[in-house]
C-alpha cells in the first residue's frame, strides 16, 4: 500500500486551485513566508475548504521599527483562482513567478486600522519540489504496521490524503501604509497542498524551512496525528539545484522540551543520501493562528545556522489546545 505509485503531475495542474468537493475535507491551502536579516518578515495563506467550511486566511506582516499589522477580518468572497476579496495572488508563469497583491485596511497590534496596499513577486530559485518524493517509505510503513487496523484508522488515513509541495526563493516589491512606502526584499518559501484535511486529527508538530547564506535550502516537518505516531519529511537542496530527501530528523518530544513554543533549538536531520545535516533555529517574534478554534499555529520570524553557515526561514510549531494543556501543566 505504501509503495503504490502515486500519480505525477505537471507543473500547470499543480499551480492550479483544487477544491475537491467529493472529499470529506475538501481544502486547497497555500501560503507565501519571507523574511530578511533586519527582521522585517510577511505571510500570506489563503485556504479555499468549500461552501461548508469558513475560508482560512493569514495576511501579516512586521516592518522594522513600525511593529506588526495585518488582515483581521475575512478578507471577501472568491475570485477567479487564488482570491479572496481585494487579496490576490497570480501566476505570471507557473512555476517561475507568483505575483502578491492586496488594496484595504490593516491593523496593528492595538486594534488601529490603517491603509495598506502590497505590491510583491516570487522569484523561486529551484523548481517545485514535490513531498511525494520526501517521504521514506520504510518509516511509514512501521508507523502503520504499530497500530490496530480498523476501518475507522484507515478512512482517516484516507481523510489526511493530499499533494503537497513547496519551492524557495526570493519575494520582493513594496507594502504602502499610511502612504508611505516601505521597500522589502526578503528570502522566501511558498508551499501548496490540495486533497482533504482537519485540524481535528492533529496532536502537534514542527515545521523548520529556510536558506542558508551559501546557497542551501531546507524544510524539514514532523507531524504527530492523534491516531498514528510521528512521521517526518523534506527535502535538502545544494547550492547547484541538487535536492535529497529527508528520511530522519530530530524527534517532536526533544524539540518541544523547552515549552510549547520554543525559542530555539537544534534539530539533526538524515537524508536518503546517508549524509547528515545541522540546523539550529532562532525564534524572533512570530504570527498567532488558531484553526477551526482547536489548533493553535505559530508561524515565527526565524534566523538560521545550516551546518553552521547563517540563513533566514520560517519556524512554525502546531499544537492541539490538548497539548498545550500538557505543556502548561
Amino acid at each position: 500500500m505504501v509503495n503504490r505509485q502515486k500519480p505525477r503531475y505537471s507543473t500547470d495542474y499543480l499551480e492550479q486551485k483544487h477544491v475537491e468537493l467529493h472529499l470529506p475535507y475538501p481544502n486547497d491551502s497555500s501560503f507565501f513566508y519571507g523574511g530578511d536579516k533586519a527582521g522585517n518578515a510577511f505571510i500570506t495563506r489563503m485556504a479555499f475548504r468549500g461552501p461548508d467550511r469558513k475560508h482560512e486566511f493569514w495576511f501579516d506582516f512586521n516592518l522594522k521599527d513600525k511593529g506588526f499589522f495585518g488582515i483581521k477580518d475575512d478578507p471577501g468572497p472568491d475570485g477567479t483562482g487564488f482570491q479572496m476579496g481585494n487579496l490576490k495572488w497570480e501566476p505570471v508563469e507557473p512555476g517561475k513567478q507568483w505575483k502578491i497583491s492586496y488594496d484595504g485596511p490593516v491593523k496593528d497590534e492595538a486594534g488601529n486600522e490603517h491603509s495598506c496596499k502590497v505590491d510583491l513577486t516570487f522569484n523561486p530559485e529551484h523548481p517545485l519540489y514535490d513531498y511525494a518524493e520526501s517521504s521514506d517509505r520504510d518509516a511509514i510503513a512501521q508507523a502503520i504496521a504499530s497500530k490496530t487496523w480498523t476501518r475507522d484508522f484507515f478512512k482517516k488515513l484516507k481523510e489526511l490524503a493530499q499533494v503537497h509541495y513547496e519551492q524557495t526563493g526570493n519575494l520582493n516589491g513594496t507594502i504602502l501604509l499610511d502612504g508611505k512606502i516601505f521597500s522589502v526584499d526578503m528570502r522566501s518559501t511558498k508551499d501548496h497542498s490540495f486533497g482533504s484535511r482537519t485540524w481535528f486529527f492533529w496532536d502537534h508538530h514542527y515545521w523548520i524551512t529556510g536558506l542558508a547564506d551559501n546557497g542551501w535550502q531546507w524544510t524539514v516537518t514532523t507531524i504527530r496525528w492523534q491516531f498514528i505516531d510521528s512521521l517526518v519529511a523534506g527535502f535538502v537542496i545544494d547550492p547547484q539545484g541538487n535536492a535529497d530527501a529527508i528520511v530522519d530528523a530530530t524527534g517532536l518530544d526533544k524539540v518541544f522540551s523547552k515549552g510549547w513554543l520554543p525559542e530555539e533549538g537544534i534539530i539533526e536531520v538524515r537524508m536518503r543520501s546517508g549524509k547528515t545535516h545541522t540546523i539550529e533555529f532562532f525564534r524572533h517574534g512570530h504570527f498567532p493562528y488558531l484553526m477551526d478554534g482547536i489548533y493553535h499555529m505559530s508561524e515565527g520570524i526565524g534566523t538560521y545556522r545550516f551546518d553552521g553557515t547563517p540563513g533566514l526561514g520560517m519556524v512554525e510549531f502546531g499544537l492541539s489546545t490538548d497539548k498545550i494543556k500538557e505543556h502548561q501543566k
